[in-house]
């Protein structure tokens, strides 16, 4: 439970999007959407990320020191050994549950890497243990490793995304893009990229080495730290020689019948027999889609899903009457039947909040409601081998409920 409700809690974040630092990112590389779920803090000044909490890796919590967490010497850990496939299949699933290109879990990484150089008793979460939408499922699909890390203390808190993916074609050509816009160059594997925006808490990082490619965040609040390029550049360094000599496992394997719902396009080309206006009784839903970011915390997230993900909602500066609904998603991942398998509730719902509904087109559908923040309904469909997702991330109330099957069915006649 502890597990699910912290990955609710980042799934709510990652929709509370900072819009300055991305804008500031956008400018500076060409759109990636990359975005560390920061942990509010209070105003004082002086250490930060001094770590209270027990870490997974040492196995209780730390004292805290007098220095900030990017003064801390870093420990100097003996060379951990390359991971080692436990097994490898002879052939590349299909259709099944898919594993990751990596075969090293979070703790693992986190311990190999001496993440504890960057954070006091680091607290660890794999981001894709539960996936709770399509573009999580497909960034599975896709064998994407997503960890996350923080420590904090009174004074600040810090943080650490990493997120690892077998392109290394789409990753050496973003690296480049961002050397060519500034960031500088490590050296680190077999490309590199390092940029440290103050103003923002934050470091970016990349890197690709053998055949991998990693992404990294790092925020430091109240401020970053004097010490923190020469701490990311040594931890850069730690990840290439760890995941450098890896060989991906075989790649998953999407199943015939999903090909139906694999996107050609933009949102453009998913419609509906019947205008979203019409299907919401909202008038002032505009009937064309527009693509929602696929994930927003790093460039392997914005890359590596092929799911689809698109809204159709009311413009800004259009009035609402109210009553009427101000937005639907919808959101596709094409053979992710095992996860639609596995999907879970969300923001501590239980078992009681899933209901089975007919979905004319689909094979099973299970309508989800929400009493976290205010009721809420969303609707999972299983259709040709692959997960179709309505209204997660929007206010659809139980008594509009049946809207989502609607829409669901439409978008299914229509395909």
């Amino acid at each position: 439970m502890v597990v699910q409700e912290k990955t609710a809690v980042l799934t709510r974040l990652e929709h509370e999007q900072h819009a300055a630092a991305r804008a500031h990112r956008r400018r500076l590389f060409g759109g990636a959407g990359a975005l560390v779920a920061l942990v509010a803090v209070g105003a004082a000044s002086g250490g930060v990320a001094l770590g209270l909490i027990p870490s997974p890796f040492v196995g209780q919590a730390q004292p805290e020191p007098t220095s900030v967490v990017s003064q801390a010497p870093p420990p100097t850990p003996t060379a951990s050994p390359a991971p080692v496939p436990t097994s490898t299949p002879s052939s590349p699933p299909v259709g099944g549950t898919p594993s990751p290109a990596l075969d090293l879990g979070c703790d693992a990484l986190g311990e190999q890497t001496a993440v504890t150089s960057l954070l006091r008793a680091p607290e660890g979460l794999d981001l894709l243990e539960q996936v709770y939408r399509p573009d999580e499922a497909a960034q599975r699909q896709a064998g994407v490793t997503t960890c996350w890390w923080t420590s904090s203390s009174d004074t600040g808190t810090a943080t650490l995304n990493l997120s690892v993916s077998p392109d290394v074609d789409t990753g050496s050509a973003r690296l480049a893009e961002r050397r060519a816009a500034g960031a500088a160059d490590p050296g680190v594997g077999d490309s590199s990229s390092l940029l440290c925006t103050p103003e923002y808490s934050l470091c970016e990082g990349g890197l690709v080495a053998g055949d991998f490619w990693v992404e990294l965040q790092f925020t430091e609040t109240p401020e970053l730290g004097g010490d923190v390029t020469s701490l990311l550049t040594a931890h850069l360094q730690r990840v290439a020689d760890v995941v450098g000599p890896a060989t991906p496992a075989p790649a998953w394997v999407r199943p015939d019948a999903a090909s139906r719902w694999t996107p050609t396009d933009s949102c453009s080309t998913l419609v509906t027999t019947t205008p979203m206006s019409v299907l919401l009784s909202s008038p002032n839903v505009a009937d064309a889609p527009i693509d929602l970011l696929p994930g927003s915390r790093d460039a392997i997230q914005e890359t590596q899903s092929d799911a689809f993900g698109c809204r159709w909602a009311v413009p800004d500066g259009v009035t609402r009457p109210e009553g009427d609904l101000a937005s639907v998603d919808v959101g596709i991942a094409p053979g992710a039947r095992w996860a639609w398998e596995a999907a879970p509730g969300a923001f501590g719902d239980t078992a009681e909040s899933a209901t089975p509904t007919e979905v004319a087109g689909a094979e099973a559908a299970t309508l989800r409601c929400s009493t976290a923040e205010g009721e809420s309904c969303w609707l999972d469909v299983l259709v040709d081998d692959s997960w179709l997702q309505v209204g997660y991330s929007n206010a659809v109330p139980p008594e509009r409920s049946d809207v989502l099957t609607v829409v669901a069915e439409s978008l299914i006649a229509a395909r």
